[in-house]
C-alpha cells in the first residue's frame, strides 16, 4: 500500500453560508409560496432580496414549505414539503425584503 501524506485539512469545516428567503412564484392559475436557500457570497450583509433572484441563473430553483394557492381566489389548494419550479414555466418570481426572515 501507499503511504498518503498527513491531510492538513482534516478536521477543518468550510462553512457555506445560506440566505433563506420566502419566494412567490406565479405559474399559470397558480400562487406558489415557499422559502428558498440562496448561497451566500462575501457581499451577503449588503444584498436585497432581488439581487438573489437576479443573480439565480439555474433551470429549476426547489422550494420548501410550499404552499399552492389558486391565482384567483387565493384559496389554499395544497401544502407539501418541497416543490421543484422549473423556472422557464414561472410567469412571475419574487422575493420579500423582510428583515427579520423568512415568515410562515
Amino acid at each position: 500500500m501507499a503511504d498518503h501524506p498527513p491531510d492538513d485539512t482534516e478536521g477543518m469545516r468550510v462553512d457555506v453560508g445560506f440566505k433563506e428567503l420566502e419566494v412567490v412564484a406565479y405559474v399559470g392559475d397558480f400562487k406558489i409560496v415557499g422559502l428558498a436557500h440562496f448561497v451566500v457570497g462575501h457581499r451577503a450583509s449588503s444584498r436585497r432580496a432581488s439581487d438573489y433572484i437576479r443573480a439565480f441563473n439555474d433551470s429549476r430553483l426547489t422550494l420548501s414549505k410550499v404552499r399552492i394557492y389558486s391565482k384567483g381566489s387565493q384559496e389554499m389548494l395544497e401544502a407539501a414539503p418541497f416543490v421543484l419550479l422549473n423556472m422557464e414555466k414561472v410567469d412571475f418570481l419574487y422575493a420579500r425584503d423582510d428583515e427579520g426572515g423568512a415568515t410562515d
